[in-house]
């Protein structure tokens, strides 16, 4: 017998990428998969930048998508180097594994608050160079985005995700509504009882990189999350490109508004994402939605009589652990977990430690 992994895999071989077309030439990178592994180009796909983590970290976030029986293409952007047993086991997962590098050019340090590299050139990702200044390593990743994006057919879905504070409760692509008129473009907000632009210093502070009336005109929105999102091919490709565009002319990590996020909203506040041709975008309000971005939940700015335990408090995680949309229903996709961590991590880790038991007992059966 064939496992379902490897069949995955056999169905990609010899299957042909889609021709490439004027609008992927600018983000061809002359980069491979590692280990000989290949894009499917009919698979749904799940991306994210992802390096320098241990063996669990890696499992957090690609063990508990398996677990969800997903099947299809996991890519990340994982750099040359590895911890120990992190090789065997992203290579036994079928990851998609780019081993991308970068230089720092710029004097500051980092990101406040995901700690993601500044000031960063991409030495080894295009052929003829990186024409782009240092920038945040969250900025280039949208040009990662675009690249693998040009490897999938047109009926193919996507979704981006930051990558630490992740994990999967179930197989997000067998819930989207893939009929002609639904939306196309999903995008995830955090939870405005608690945070809005108005009340989050640093998403209103972002958004100031477009004009000091920008943020106040948006002072009541829902914060869009720019950790998770989700579309059909062709509209991430339009959405990937418009950030790239947005963030190549603003340059806002200039001006010390270096987050990725702050173009994310502005694009959605102002309706520049609804105008893309044949993109029906559409914002999902936490806890509705594929994905459940839980973090503003507990911020520290939150006042102690409006947050508390997910369980108790939000009412939000069952006695076994699972995290629950407003419905009721297990959430797909728990974003932004870390900062309920003690609450969290067990059940994270017993997703992740589950599969590997169920994936090392077919394997000791020869399935």
């Amino acid at each position: 017998a064939v496992r379902k992994a490897d069949a995955r895999r056999d169905e990609a071989s010899g299957v042909a990428a889609p021709a490439a077309t004027a609008a992927d030439a600018p983000f061809k990178t002359k980069l491979k998969p590692l280990w000989g592994l290949e894009h499917n180009p009919k698979a749904d796909v799940v991306m994210s930048l992802g390096f320098g983590y241990t063996q669990r970290g890696f499992a957090r976030f690609v063990s508990t998508l398996r677990r969800t029986e997903f099947l299809g293409d996991i890519v990340l952007a994982t750099g040359p180097r590895f911890r120990p047993g992190v090789e065997d086991y992203l290579r036994g997962e079928n990851v998609l594994a780019y081993p991308f590098t970068y230089t720092k050019v710029a004097k500051k340090g980092r990101r406040r608050l995901l700690n993601t590299p500044m000031g960063c050139v991409l030495t080894n990702w295009y052929a003829d160079g990186d024409k782009r200044e240092g920038r945040p390593l969250s900025y280039a990743r949208y040009e990662m985005y675009r690249t693998w994006l040009s490897f999938y057919e047109p009926t193919s879905w996507a979704m981006v995700f930051d990558f630490r504070d992740t994990f999967f409760q179930r197989d997000p692509f067998t819930l989207v509504d893939r009929s002609p008129k639904a939306p196309n473009l999903h995008l995830f907000a955090e939870n405005r009882q608690v945070k809005t632009v108005g009340i989050c210093p640093f998403n209103y502070g972002w958004l100031g990189c477009w004009g000091k009336e920008t943020p106040k005109r948006f002072s009541n929105n829902s914060v869009v999350c720019s950790g998770s999102t989700m579309g059909s091919v062709p509209a991430l490709k339009q959405y990937t490109e418009r950030m790239v565009q947005e963030m190549d002319k603003m340059k806002c990590y200039r001006k010390g508004a270096e987050s990725d996020q702050g173009y994310h909203n502005y694009l959605y506040d102002t309706g520049e994402l609804a105008r893309l041709p044949d993109v029906r975008v559409t914002l999902n309000e936490q806890g509705h939605g594929v994905v459940n971005t839980i973090g503003a939940m507990n911020s520290h700015r939150v006042p102690a009589h409006m947050k508390g335990p997910l369980d108790t408090h939000w009412k939000i995680k069952d006695k076994d652990g699972w995290i629950l949309d407003w419905n009721g229903q297990r959430s797909a996709v728990v974003h932004q977990w870390d900062r309920f961590f003690r609450e969290v991590v067990g059940h994270v880790d017993k997703l992740a430690s589950d599969h590997l038991r169920k994936k090392k007992a077919i394997m000791e059966l020869g399935i």
